[in-house]
C-alpha cells in the first residue's frame, strides 16, 4: 500500500467519524464551515501488503488554541501497529476562507477521549535552506477536494517525490506536514527539498506557489 493510500484511509475514517459525531461535511457546510487539516505527524512502522486487512482507530482527543486534535492508529490483522498519526484541524469559513473559532459544541467533543498516540501535537518545521532538488506540479481538477482546494494528501506525494530526487526513496520513518495557505485549481506548486541542518537522514520540503512564491506548506521526511 502506498503511503498516499494510508493517508487517504486516515482521512476517510475521520470523515466517517465526524459524521457520526454530528460534525460531518454536510452539517459543517450547512453552517458555511469546513474542517481543514493544519498539521500532521505520521509515523510509519510497516507498509501494509496487497490484500491485507487493516483497521483504523480514531477519535478527537483535545483542543490546543484554535486547533482540534485528532489521533489515528492503523493496525494489521494481528493487532500490530502499522502506523500512528497525530493531526491538528481548524475550522475554516467557506466564504471568508479564514480560520474561525471552534463552536462550543465542537470543542466539547475533543474532551471525551484520551490521546491514542503518546506524543505532543506541536509540530514545528523550519524553512528549507538551499535546495538540493526542485520540482513543479500543476494542480489538476482531480486534485481538488470538497473544500475547493488542493487536498493535503497531494502535498505528501510532492514531498516524497522531492525526497526520491534527493536520494531518499523507500518508506520514510516519519512525515510531518505544516500548512500555511491553500492552493487552488490552476496553481503550479513548487517543491524545494534540502537536508535539515544537523540531521543526516532528515529532509525539509518547502512547498510554494510558483506564480508569487508564497509558501503554502512545509514538510519533513525522516528516513532510516
Amino acid at each position: 500500500m502506498r503511503i498516499q493510500c494510508i493517508c487517504n484511509c486516515l482521512e476517510e475514517s475521520a470523515v466517517i467519524h465526524a459524521d457520526m459525531l454530528g460534525v460531518g461535511l454536510e452539517r459543517m457546510a450547512a453552517d458555511n464551515l469546513a474542517w481543514v487539516l493544519a498539521k500532521m505527524r505520521l509515523r510509519l512502522y510497516r507498509r501494509p501488503g496487497p490484500g491485507e486487512r487493516i483497521t483504523v482507530e480514531t477519535c478527537p482527543v483535545g483542543i490546543e488554541r484554535l486547533h482540534f486534535r485528532r489521533d489515528f492508529v492503523l493496525y494489521d490483522q494481528a493487532g500490530q501497529i502499522l502506523a500512528t498519526s497525530v493531526t491538528q484541524w481548524v475550522v475554516m469559513g467557506l466564504s471568508s476562507r479564514r480560520v474561525e473559532r471552534l463552536p462550543a459544541h465542537m470543542a466539547a467533543l475533543a474532551t471525551e477521549h484520551s490521546p491514542l498516540v503518546d506524543e505532543g501535537g506541536d509540530i514545528r518545521i523550519p524553512r528549507a535552506g538551499k535546495g538540493q532538488a526542485e520540482l513543479f506540479f500543476p494542480v489538476r481538477l482531480a486534485d481538488i477536494d470538497q473544500n475547493q482546494h488542493l487536498n493535503h494528501v497531494h502535498y505528501v506525494d510532492f514531498a516524497l517525490e522531492g525526497a526520491c530526487l534527493a536520494g531518499k526513496g523507500g518508506l520514510p520513518k516519519r512525515i510531518d506536514l505544516l500548512f500555511r495557505a491553500e492552493a487552488l485549481y490552476g496553481d503550479v506548486i513548487g517543491c524545494l527539498t534540502a537536508k535539515e541542518e544537523g540531521e543526516a537522514h532528515t529532509l525539509i520540503h518547502s512547498l510554494f506557489r510558483q506564480a508569487d512564491g508564497q509558501e503554502l506548506a512545509r514538510a519533513r521526511t525522516v528516513h532510516a
